[in-house]
C-alpha cells in the first residue's frame, strides 16, 4: 500500500473529506519455466460498483470476494480446488508430462493443514 495519497488541493477542504482505503488481495502462480495461471484476485465486495452489470466469470481473473479483502482458509481451499488443480492439470496434459505438482506457500492462517488433502498429485 502506498503511504501517501495524492488528492488535489480543493478536495481536501471538502466537508466529510475522507480518503478511499480500497483493498485487496492477489494470487499469483508461476513455474519455473515462467509459465503463470490465471491470477487470483481476492476483494472487498462481490462485484465492483463500475463492474455491476458484467459477470465476475468473465473476468481473465479467478474472482473471490469476502468482506475484508483477505485470504481465509475456505478462499484458499476453493481457489486450490476450482484454480490451481484444474490449470495445472491442463498444462501438464498439454506438455505431455505425468500430473504431480509441488505448491510453496508461506504458514499464514489463511493456508489451511487440510490443503494437502485436497489431491493426492499436489503436494502442499
Amino acid at each position: 500500500m502506498p503511504s501517501r495519497t495524492y488528492i488535489y488541493k480543493g478536495a481536501r477542504q471538502a466537508m466529510g473529506f475522507k480518503a478511499f482505503k480500497d483493498r485487496l488481495t492477489l494470487v499469483l502462480c508461476g513455474n519455473a519455466a515462467g509459465h503463470m495461471i490465471n491470477p487470483g484476485v481476492i476483494y472487498w465486495a462481490c462485484t465492483p460498483r463500475p463492474l455491476k452489470n458484467k459477470s465476475t466469470e468473465s473476468f481473465p481473473v479467478f474472482w473471490q470476494h469476502n468482506r475484508k479483502a483477505w485470504t481465509t482458509a475456505i478462499l484458499f481451499l476453493e481457489w486450490l480446488q476450482q484454480c490451481f488443480i484444474p490449470e495445472v492439470k491442463s498444462y501438464v496434459r498439454a506438455k505431455g508430462l505425468p500430473f504431480k505438482a509441488l505448491l510453496l506457500i508461506n504458514n499464514a492462517p489463511g493456508h489451511p493443514q487440510a490443503a494437502c488433502a485436497a489431491d493426492e498429485n499436489v503436494e502442499v
